[in-house]
């Protein structure tokens, strides 16, 4: 095989799992945001204060309501 066709085969294979990851994390932060929605709407309404804590960069963001 030669190299630039397995560079471009690696390039590829690289990309797409770049992309696999991106949307598979995208994903992740749209159904973490739905499942606290609910929560954050109701605590706004009942005068609260909302706090969204995120521990590092790669977890998801807790959510908790202070006060009503």
């Amino acid at each position: 095989m030669k190299k630039t066709k397995r560079n471009m085969l690696i390039a590829i294979f690289v990309s797409v799992a770049i992309l696999t990851i991106g949307g598979a994390r995208i994903l992740q932060i749209e159904r973490n945001y739905q499942a606290h929605k609910p929560m954050l709407e109701e605590c706004i309404s009942n005068y609260g204060t909302v706090i969204i804590e995120k521990k590092h960069f790669w977890s998801l963001s807790t959510a908790t309501c202070k006060g009503s």
